[in-house]
C-alpha cells in the first residue's frame, strides 16, 4: 500500500536530476510554450539579447542551481553562452504542462 493511501496524503515527488531537467527544458523548447513577462523583455533590451540568445543558453547551457517549488515546478538557473559567445544566464521556472516561464536574463556572468 502506498503512503498516500495509508496516511491520506500525497507521497513526495521523485527527485529529478539537473540532466533530466535540462532534457525537459529542451523538450519544452521544441514542443511547449515559453512565457516572457514584461520584465524579461525589458532586461533583454538592456542586455542586447534576442530570443535566439535565450534559446541558445537554454539548449547548450548547464543548470547550476535548481529547486523544486512544488506541483512539479522547478526554479532553475541555467548558465551558458549567448550566440556571440558571451557568458550569460537565464533564470526560469519549468512547469509540468510544457511551459517554461523566463524570470530574467543575466549577461556577463
Amino acid at each position: 500500500m502506498t503512503p498516500d493511501k495509508m496516511y491520506g496524503y500525497k507521497a513526495a515527488m521523485p527527485a529529478i536530476t539537473a540532466e533530466e531537467l535540462e532534457a525537459r527544458i529542451i523538450e519544452i523548447l521544441d514542443y511547449g510554450r515559453i512565457v516572457l513577462p514584461n520584465h524579461v523583455c525589458e532586461r533583454m533590451g538592456e542586455r542586447n539579447y534576442a530570443m535566439g540568445d535565450i534559446k541558445h543558453i537554454l539548449k547548450t547551457g548547464k543548470i547550476l542551481n535548481f529547486k523544486n517549488q512544488g506541483k512539479e515546478e522547478y526554479h532553475c538557473e541555467i548558465h551558458g553562452e549567448d550566440l556571440e559567445g558571451v557568458k550569460g544566464a537565464v533564470i526560469a521556472i519549468v512547469v509540468k504542462n510544457f511551459r517554461l516561464i523566463i524570470v530574467t536574463v543575466l549577461g556577463g556572468v
